[in-house]
């Protein structure tokens, strides 16, 4: 299958949280209906770089991407800031939250006009999801120690998503300048859908306020 062709696969799964969070938008908590935002705003990204590649228009699409790569890295340490159980991670997050803005500023438009070799793209992606996966990580172990069903918490799925996600991009990444980048780089859509499936429990769980009156 096409790389066209996963894409337009993984927009279709996108759909699925969606759809469960815009159901809940309006009882859920800011946690939930920023998640809900932040999954649309992904849609949209998808819908445009789709359309771009679709009409050969793709002038804009890296700016695009980094665009919303400082979203996605914003939106992670912001989500472990506001769940996690420990102090320690959320101080931690919450630390990252503020150096996020100037460290993306240092990787993108900075550090290529020192290292001509270096990728702005990826080396900021790389370090961010580095982070993101250690702090996901000690979160879902707080989460499993303390709570008694885990299955049943829509922070769980949140979180195990944003650990997946950002882990397993990570991983593919690492390979970017290897012979089998364009080989395996269909991986990471894969890892996108079971992300969302993630996040989709996460909604599906999500509690919401009770109707007043």
């Amino acid at each position: 299958m096409s790389q066209l062709g996963l894409k337009i696969i993984l927009g279709a799964f996108i759909g699925v949280p969606l759809v469960i969070g815009l159901t809940k938008f309006n009882k859920a908590d800011r946690v939930g209906r920023l998640f809900v935002l932040f999954i649309g705003a992904g849609s949209v990204v998808d819908t445009v770089m789709l359309t771009s590649i679709y009409l050969d228009k793709t002038r804009y699409l890296l700016l695009i991407f980094n665009v919303y790569s400082l979203l996605e890295a914003l939106f992670f340490f912001w989500f472990v800031w506001a769940t996690a159980l420990s102090d320690f991670i959320r101080n931690i997050a919450k630390a990252l939250l503020y150096l996020t803005l100037p460290l993306w500023i240092l990787f993108i438009f900075i550090f290529p006009l020192l290292v001509k070799e270096i990728s702005r793209s990826a080396a900021f992606d790389t370090t961010y999801y580095i982070i993101t996966s250690f702090l996901a990580g000690f979160a879902l172990l707080q989460l499993v120690e303390n709570e008694k069903s885990v299955f049943t918490s829509s922070s769980f799925w949140f979180t195990l998503g944003i650990f997946f996600c950002s882990f397993c991009t990570f991983y593919i990444m690492t390979f970017l300048q290897t012979i089998l980048a364009n080989k395996i780089w269909f991986l990471n859509n894969v890892f996108n859908i079971i992300s969302y499936a993630f996040y989709s429990l996460g909604f599906w769980y999500l509690k919401v306020k009770p109707i007043s009156g």
